[in-house]
């Protein structure tokens, strides 16, 4: 299947939608390659729970197609997408994280102007049930985390992207 197919199921599966029209819509983009971003070493978050978050997360959207998220420090996100061929793309987000709600409060700032607000959850198994379906710039933020939330599995603590990955800026 070709990346062409597969980006606009993932699309339609959660908040990406947005971000990752933004990654297929630049055809010939002029990317930034990255080879990594290290972990700062002065501004390590104070919040337990911004600490929780920091590393890369996967998920598998309906049809299969697995994405990361990779939660970085200074409020940096990147939705992450690894095509079978070529080299990966990442689309840079900031995010803000208010823990004191139940459930906790997630901000994505897909842009300077658009922001998408929904809530998660950390489970005891160590996953990251993060509510995407029905999210999008402008709307009200869910209240629950239901049961078609987006259940993501941390596959590292290191918020690195992947070798030679282009980067579409925020």
């Amino acid at each position: 299947m070709t990346n062409s197919k597969i980006l606009p199921k993932l699309i339609a599966s959660c908040l990406c939608f947005t971000v990752l029209s933004s990654l297929t819509a630049q055809a010939n983009p002029l990317p930034t390659t990255v080879p990594a971003i290290a972990q700062a070493e002065t501004a390590a978050p104070t919040d337990n729970i911004d600490q929780k978050l920091l590393g890369q997360w996967e998920a598998t959207d309906p049809s299969g197609q697995s994405f990361s998220f990779i939660f970085a420090p200074e409020g940096k996100l990147y939705l992450v997408v690894q095509p079978p061929q070529g080299a990966a793309r990442a689309k840079e987000m900031r995010y803000k994280v208010d823990a004191k709600n139940q459930p906790m409060h997630l901000d994505v700032g897909l842009s300077a102007t658009q922001t998408v607000m929904t809530v998660f959850e950390l489970t005891a198994e160590g996953l990251m049930r993060l509510q995407l379906q029905g999210t999008k710039p402008g709307d009200p933020r869910p209240s629950v985390v239901n049961a078609q939330a987006t259940v993501f599995k941390k596959i590292s603590d290191t918020a690195a992207l992947p070798e030679n990955t282009q980067v579409i800026g925020f």
